[in-house]
């Protein structure tokens, strides 16, 4: 005689959570994880795609985008000075929107390049992006160099 014993279901259970599984579908460009923390930062198997949006950034990341940004900055604000010296801004579309003052050519540059770093920080695991990244990181410490060549010029 087969004898089969059953364990007793438990009154305290707790019910599912999951509601929606995420790992059915890819991580999106955009989500509510996006802005107000999320759990993913890299790709959880060696053998899945590695070109992947994710919802957590490294500090890394993070260092270079502010980098970028304080380079901005301090571009904008050699342009302003040597402006002030007698300099010409070479860049026409620059040279219309300086027409309307410093304060919208700061507002232009930051706003431009804060979205462009966030792109950039979007795409992260894009070889592209990480490319345009050090692309843009290189340029302006380049940029940062010409600029303290021309002070140093200017000034002494």
């Amino acid at each position: 005689m087969l004898v089969t014993h059953t364990a007793p279901a438990l009154a305290c259970a707790a019910p599912e959570r999951r509601t929606i599984d995420r790992r059915r579908r890819p991580t999106a460009m955009f989500s509510r994880y996006t802005f107000f923390g999320g759990r993913r930062q890299h790709v959880r198997r060696l053998d899945d795609e590695q070109e992947v949006f994710v919802d957590r950034y490294g500090s890394g990341l993070l260092l270079a985008v502010l980098g970028v940004v304080l380079l901005n900055l301090a571009d904008a604000y050699f342009t302003l000075l040597f402006l002030a010296h007698g300099g010409q801004e070479l860049n026409p579309l620059v040279d219309r929107v300086l027409a309307y003052g410093p304060h919208v050519f700061i507002l232009f540059k930051t706003l431009g390049i804060g979205v462009c770093a966030g792109f950039l920080t979007l795409t992260k695991n894009f070889r592209a992006a990480r490319i345009g990244l050090w692309i843009v990181l290189i340029g302006y410490s380049l940029l940062l160099c010409w600029h303290l060549l021309l002070l140093a010029t200017l000034f002494f």
